[in-house]
Formats: C-alpha cells, sequence, structure tokens
C-alpha cells in the first residue's frame, strides 16, 4: 500500500524540475529526424506551439567543441505558462561528442522575489497530460528528471521524520502514483537528495533525483556547476548503457557456451571411435559436419566476445570522464570531493560492481572460445590424421596390387621363357634328324597286311621323340635357372 502523505509536511516552495535526456547519433538518421527532437516537441506541446525541430542546426557540428547548442540564434527554446506566469522553462538542444542531448526545464523563478507556498499536489501543473520523461528508442541512452524544492520552516525544524512522506508525495504527484522504493538517499551540497530508479530496469524505473533544498546556496552551487552535473548524468548514462548492452551479449554467449559445453562429449566420443577405412567416408564426413557447425558457432561467438571487451573498454574511458567531473564541480566550486560523496557513489560503487561482472563473463567465455578453438584443432587434427591413413591405405594397397601385377607378368615371363626354351631345344634337336637317315635303309616301303614289329622305329618317330624329350629336360634347365635367379632376387 503506498503510503499516504502528511498534510502538515505537503508543503514546497519554489519547485523546479529539469529533463536531462541523452542519444546516441544515428548516421543513417538525417539530424532533425532523430527521434530525440520529435519526443522533446511532444513534450513542448503540452505548454507552448513553440517546436524544437524547425530551429535545429547542424551546419556548425562538425568541428564543434566537446558540447554544442543546436540553435543558432538561440541557447534554447523558452516559454512561460498561460494560467500561471510565474512558471517558465526552456528547451536546450545539445551535441556531446558522438551524441545528441536535450535539457527541458519548467518551474518558478525564485530570484524575482518571493515565491508561494505550494501543496505538493501542484506538481501535476508540471504534466498537464504525461510525465516529463521520454519514450525509449533504439539509440536511446538514458534520462534522470531531477526535482528541487525549497524546504518549509517547519520541515527545516522536522524533516528527518517527514522527508521520506514529502519525496514519496512529490514522486507521486510528478511521474506515477505507483511508487517505488528509495533506492538511496543522502546529502549534496548541504541539503538532503533523494535517488530513485532500478538500474537493473531503468525503462521500467527511471533515474529520478528529489533535492529538497535547505536555502540558497545549495541552489546557486547547482547552478553555478549544472553543465558539470549535466555531463556527468551523461556519461552515468552510457555506461548504464554500456553495462545492459555488455548483459544482452552476455547471455548470448552463455548460449553459445552450453552448447559447446554440451557439444564436447559427444565430440570425444565421436573421436575415441576413430577408425580410419579407405573403403568408407561416412565418419570422416561426420567429423567434416561437426567441424562446419563448430567453426559456424565461432563465427557467431567472436565477435560478441569481442563486444564485450569493447564494452569493457569504453566503460573505462566513461568511468574516467565521469571522475573527470567530479574533479571539475570541486574545481568548480572549489569544494573537497568527499563534499560530492553522493554524486561518487555511482563511480566508486556501482560502477566497479558492473566491471566484474563484465570481468567475470570474459574469463569464463573466452574460456568457451579456447575449447571452441580446442574442438576445432582436435576435428582438423583428427581428419589429417585419418586422411593420411586413409591415404596410406591407399598406397599401400595400389603397392600390393603392383606387385601382384609384376608377380603375374614374372610368371608369364617364366613360363613363355620356359615353353620358348623348350621349343627351342626342340627344334635344336631336330634339326640333326638327318643324322639319323642311315637307318632308313632298313625301312622297306611296302604294303604288309599285318605290322612287322622287329623293324626298326621310322625316323620320324624317332626325330619327334626326341625333340620332345629335348624340349622338356630344356625347359625344366630354364625353370631350374629362373628358380635360381628368383632366390638370388629376394637375398
Amino acid at each position: 500500500m503506498n503510503p499516504q502523505p502528511n498534510p502538515a509536511s505537503d508543503r514546497i516552495f519554489a519547485p523546479n524540475v529539469y529533463l536531462c535526456a541523452y542519444s546516441l547519433r544515428d548516421e543513417s538518421i538525417q539530424g532533425e529526424n532523430h527521434p530525440l527532437w520529435h519526443d522533446c516537441d511532444v513534450i513542448l506541446n503540452q505548454f507552448t506551439p513553440e517546436k524544437l525541430t524547425p530551429h535545429l542546426d547542424f551546419s556548425q557540428t562538425e568541428n564543434s567543441p566537446y558540447r554544442q547548442s543546436l540553435l543558432p540564434n538561440a541557447s534554447a527554446i523558452s516559454f512561460t505558462l498561460t494560467d500561471s506566469p510565474d512558471i517558465a522553462g526552456f528547451a536546450q538542444p545539445l551535441q556531446i561528442d558522438n551524441s545528441y542531448a536535450v535539457i527541458f526545464h519548467i518551474g518558478y523563478n525564485d530570484e524575482k522575489g518571493s515565491t508561494p507556498e505550494v501543496a505538493v499536489n501542484h506538481l501535476k501543473i508540471f504534466k498537464p497530460q504525461t510525465p516529463l520523461l521520454l519514450p525509449t528508442h533504439p539509440k536511446f541512452l538514458g534520462q534522470t528528471l531531477i526535482l528541487t524544492a525549497y524546504l518549509t520552516p517547519k520541515l527545516k525544524q522536522q524533516y528527518r521524520q517527514s522527508l521520506e512522506e514529502l519525496v514519496n508525495s512529490c514522486y507521486q504527484s510528478l511521474i506515477n502514483p505507483d511508487l517505488p522504493p528509495i533506492s538511496r538517499q543522502g546529502e549534496l551540497f548541504g541539503s538532503p537528495i533523494f535517488e530513485y530508479g532500478k538500474i537493473s530496469h531503468p525503462d521500467e524505473s527511471p533515474h529520478v533525483l528529489i533535492w529538497l533544498l535547505h536555502d540558497k546556496q545549495t541552489d546557486h552551487l547547482f547552478k553555478n556547476c549544472f553543465y558539470f552535473i549535466f555531463d556527468l548524468l551523461f556519461y552515468r548514462s552510457k555506461i548504464i548503457r554500456l553495462f545492459h548492452d555488455s548483459r544482452s551479449a552476455s547471455r548470448k554467449l552463455n548460449i553459445y557456451y552450453r552448447e559447446v559445453e554440451q557439444f564436447l562429449p559427444t565430440l570425444q566420443s565421436k573421436l575415441n571411435a576413430a577408425s580410419p577405412d579407405a573403403k568408407d567416408d561416412a565418419y570422416l564426413d561426420d567429423l567434416k559436419t561437426l567441424l562446419k557447425n563448430l567453426s559456424r558457432n565461432s563465427i557467431q561467438y567472436s565477435p560478441l566476445l569481442v563486444n564485450m571487451k569493447y564494452f569493457a573498454t569504453k566503460m573505462e574511458t566513461n568511468l574516467y570522464n565521469y571522475q573527470d567531473r567530479i574533479d571539475d564541480i570541486c574545481a568548480r566550486l572549489k569544494i573537497h570531493k568527499e563534499e560530492l560523496s553522493f554524486l561518487k557513489h555511482f563511480g566508486e560503487e556501482t560502477v566497479p560492481y558492473f566491471q566484474r561482472q563484465i570481468k567475470a563473463d570474459l574469463g569464463r567465455f573466452e574460456h568457451g572460445t579456447e575449447l571452441i578453438n580446442q574442438a576445432i584443432a582436435s576435428i582438423r587434427g583428427i581428419v589429417e590424421i585419418d586422411q593420411a591413413k586413409r591415404a596410406r591405405l591407399r598406397l599401400e594397397q595400389e603397392k600390393q596390387r603392383d606387385l601382384e601385377q609384376v608377380k603375374r607378368d614374372r610368371n608369364l615371363e617364366t613360363q613363355i621363357y620356359i615353353i620358348g626354351t623348350g621349343l627351342a631345344g626342340a627344334g635344336i634337336t631336330a634339326s640333326l634328324s638327318g643324322y639319323l637317315t642311315a637307318e632308313s635303309e632298313k625301312w622297306k616301303m611296302t604294303i604288309q597286311w599285318r605290322p612287322d614289329f622287329n623293324l626298326p622305329l621310322h625316323p620320324f618317330t624317332q626325330v619327334l621323340g626326341i625333340s620332345m624329350m629335348a624340349g622338356l629336360i630344356f625347359a625344366l634347365l630354364a625353370w631350374l635357372i629362373r628358380g635360381i635367379q628368383s632366390l638370388c632376387r629376394k637375398r
């Protein structure tokens, strides 16, 4: 249940609201079409028909100083409420480094004299239609709404018991009846200040500072260093945006990291089952598919890891700039840094927490890169070894086939040699058949009705028989010679 305001603590003096909003430039969008300016015009339209966008000038921004006004003829678009002439405001567009920014202010001018004491509920006049907050968009960095108001004399005496009720009432009247808890409170320039907003959900829980002024000295110091505080909030917004971008990258990296962790046991089992087979390419093709999947994951994983390192580096740079603005405020106001402990808390406590988170993620996910690289190297090594084994097996098989072919060729050559030698021997022997003619006289070419076995063999038969015997002898000798030669070659 939201706390109900105490009527005795429901009065303030000279409330003023400052909206400081920041957005990255978008090179694809012309300056005057940037959503930041159109959103600011929507707020302006609640108080004046004047618009910001027609007056914007980007011609002098290329070589501009760090902070450059985008209105050539005036520092801001000013207005005064018709129904309440003691309430005035302005909108000031700026370019800061690589970003756009806007300051929107509305409130009472206490320098014109005494201002009336008003009820907290009177703050609703500052939001006739919607709260003075800009909608987010992809390039939006962040925003801070600052409410300053003087304490009544009664609250100056009793503020320790009543201020929390007062600031809660201010928040409900100015922002939203749904009251979030106060995230932090302290003192700045001698006056109490309260902070609302969740860094973890800046879009849902906006950053709001309610600063209850004890006296004009606090207001004077604030206005004297306003642009330094404006820069301070700019770096704060950039750091928070970097942290949230790192969380988004971390979530994506975690998905890939878990996939790699779950993939490694499967990979190990496949590597253990590795068995090269020159006749089967299925195993090798399976490993190549795994390699392609890992390489694809690596292509998606590595840029995210590079972005994480970029976020860490940019956060370090913006933290340095944040602390540098703290030094500038101290130098401008001639005060000690301890008097800015409320502002220093973000740079000394919150940002180091962000950095530890990113560092821890980098350590874990860099290990993921090592796992991916090791897995890829293992698969490539196995594939290369497998290919080498398969090539060696093919070479051995080809060599074996060549040896068998040589053996067959030699056997054929030996057969031809033996047969040729036998035929040659038989031919030589047949050529000597003339020496057998002496026996031919014993033959008589007579026709007998029965064979005479007492006659010697016909010379042709003798020559044929002797030739065959000689051929066999020569073939046997040739076979023996080939065998001896083969044994000699093996030795």
